[in-house]
């Protein structure tokens, strides 16, 4: 592992076992637009068949997957998250598990694996490129792959430092406590966006930043639209994945929305090429 994966790996997962986060995470179970769009796709193709749920976190996207089948694992790397699925979820198939190393699971086994709230982007470049390969590994043919990232073209990619954002309200207790929790945190994002930004890699490819997102306590990882694709292909998927913005509209070719949702695809091998290699 590169000192650099290493860095994002400790930075991200402290991030993530801290209780706060598990908290967070474990709050919803409902779907983003871009998410349902994507899932809503390729839903009736997948029914009743193998999913695997890669960064399942406190489990927001448990219920949604087990309405199309509950041929269903779960995984993440951050023990603390699974031990909050399986209390929230008891006798739901959770696994403690790197998605660069998915071990427990055959070739060609899973028909749609979905990895979502950007968690692909909090491993370093090199780590990414092995998770899509593992993915690919334990898709069956024809099998989708489902994850959304963020867009190196949206404005939060370049954006300057950002002191912590404050809901108004005419209840002068409210306000008052919000105000003192803000003022609490800035030194906190001063000191961490100081100690953070010599991680931070910016090239014609993709980025790795460390944005606002929990208070500049994660490093993360940008991409374009078509870069993701080219990526995508590269890996070995079909070409021209098919992609959703924030608001679950089909994205072309470009959008300047945070975050993208990909639908990849794992190729079916040709007939005459198959046959031909069970000839041999």
């Amino acid at each position: 592992m590169s000192s650099l994966s290493a860095v994002v790996d400790q930075i991200n997962l402290n991030e993530m076992r801290k209780a706060s986060s598990v908290w967070h995470y474990s709050q919803a179970e409902e779907l983003s637009q871009a998410e349902q769009a994507a899932l809503d796709r390729v839903a009736d193709q997948v029914r009743g068949k193998r999913i695997l749920d890669i960064g399942v976190g406190g489990g927001r996207t448990v219920r949604p997957l087990l309405s199309v089948s509950h041929d269903y694992v779960g995984v993440d790397n951050c023990e603390a998250m699974i031990d909050a699925c399986n209390r929230r979820y008891p006798g739901v198939n959770f696994q403690h598990a790197d998605a660069r190393r998915l071990t427990m699971l055959a070739d060609d086994s899973v028909d749609l694996a979905m990895f979502s709230c950007n968690g692909i982007g909090m491993v370093a470049h090199q780590d990414r490129l092995l998770i899509m390969s593992e993915v690919l590994r334990v898709l069956k043919p024809g099998g989708y792959f489902l994850f959304s990232t963020h867009n190196q073209n949206c404005p939060d990619s370049t954006a300057m430092f950002k002191l912590p954002e404050i809901e108004l309200s005419r209840n002068p207790v409210r306000l008052a406590f919000r105000l003192a929790r803000a003022i609490r945190r800035t030194p906190l994002r001063v000191v961490r966006r100081l100690r953070m930004r010599k991680h931070e890699v910016r090239n014609s490819e993709f980025s790795m930043i460390n944005d606002a997102c929990h208070d500049y306590g994660v490093m993360l990882y940008y991409i374009t639209l078509n870069k993701q694709r080219l990526q995508l292909e590269q890996m070995g998927y079909s070409p021209d994945a098919e992609a959703f913005d924030l608001d679950g509209n089909s994205a072309l070719n470009d959008t300047r929305h945070s975050s993208i949702m990909l639908v990849a695809r794992k190729p079916v091998p040709d007939a005459g090429v198959a046959s031909g290699r069970a000839a041999h």
